[in-house]
């Protein structure tokens, strides 16, 4: 089969011809059909896999299952799935509690860093991790769900949104674009910071009530009474300062991402307005079974790119110059 491969850290994945793997017990081989492009993926390929290269990056697979390994009893050859692909141990206390993005192996436990995953025309993956794609959804509008979609969902249910609740999304691209529509369909009313003019109009297509640079928002937050929830999906924190004269008492502010060492809120304003703040990484198995079944039942699709697996070097040239939108797929 062909596989994009890793070879060495921080050099362009190449084509190569690899074995197709064979299921072993409790496995299922996935027939990749999409495989979404996350910004992950580079960092895996710069630095973080180096001790596991080579390797086959990608970690939102979808696809039909092809074969499976002895004592698989709940899957079955020909079921459309998705992986969640942090392939974690099952047997610690955050996986018993159904919890397992916060299992103890971490990240070393992910599709693409610690088994090969999905840049390819196969892949295995434990089946108890082969999730069902609702009939809905395309292949290639899916695999975004499987960690953009999964990312934001589980942070805004992690943030406590409820119907009504007015939050805001900072850093609209390939989480944020999906986050809005998230947001707005578990009927939370949605503000989008961005400072984009063509992000600003898509925002508001997607549903936002208001979309903006910061100053707009918060003059439209502090007009109707305050953020209840911010979730920040850029790597800068700055703008999560920014947003503190528009926060209501006892609001959450949820990172999915963040970059420095500091935190640009000063302790006295976490008292005086009872703010949470949560860090909020990926999202269990209950919550991509959850955030699927919102999408079909919504109508919620990620805005895509489209690529053959050939072209995942130009891909991955577009996603570090920041000119993907808003998500690339890779269609092995």
């Amino acid at each position: 089969m062909r596989a994009a491969v890793a070879e060495r850290p921080g050099e362009p994945v190449a084509i190569r011809d690899v074995p197709i793997p064979t299921p072993g017990p409790g496995e299922v081989v996935l027939n990749v059909k999409a495989c979404g492009v996350c910004y992950t993926d580079l960092r895996i390929i710069d630095a973080l896999g180096a001790a596991s290269m080579p390797l086959v990056p990608g970690h939102e697979p979808v696809g039909i299952v092809s074969a499976i390994g002895p004592g698989v009893v709940d899957v079955n050859a020909g079921d459309r799935v998705g992986a969640h692909a942090l392939f974690t141990c099952g047997d610690c206390t955050y996986c018993r509690a159904g919890e397992e993005e916060a299992c103890v192996t971490g990240i070393a436990s992910l599709a693409g860093l610690g088994k090969d995953g999905g840049y390819a025309e196969y892949m295995a993956l434990p089946a108890s991790h082969a999730v069902p794609i609702p009939s809905g959804l395309d292949f290639a509008e899916a695999a975004p769900f499987l960690c953009a979609g999964l990312t934001t969902y589980a942070g805004l249910k992690n943030g406590g949104i409820e119907p009504g609740k007015r939050v805001v999304i900072l850093g609209i691209g390939g989480l944020g674009h999906l986050a809005i529509s998230i947001a707005g369909a578990l009927g939370a009313e949605v503000y989008a910071v961005t400072g984009t003019e063509s992000k600003v109009q898509m925002s508001r297509e997607l549903g936002a009530a208001v979309a903006g640079d910061t100053a707009t928002v918060v003059a439209a937050l502090q007009a109707a009474g305050g953020a209840h929830l911010v979730l920040n999906t850029a790597n800068s924190l700055t703008p999560v300062g920014h947003l503190l004269p528009a926060m209501a008492k006892q609001g959450s502010i949820v990172l999915t991402a963040a970059d420095g060492d500091t935190f640009p809120i000063p302790p006295g304003a976490f008292v005086g307005l009872q703010l949470r703040v949560i860090g909020s990484f990926y999202g269990s198995r209950q919550d991509l079974r959850e955030v699927l079944d919102l999408a079909a039942t919504h109508s919620i699709r990620p805005i895509i790119e489209r690529y053959p697996l050939a072209a995942v070097a130009d891909v991955h040239a577009r996603l570090r110059q920041n000119l993907v939108r808003y998500r690339a797929v890779l269609e092995p």
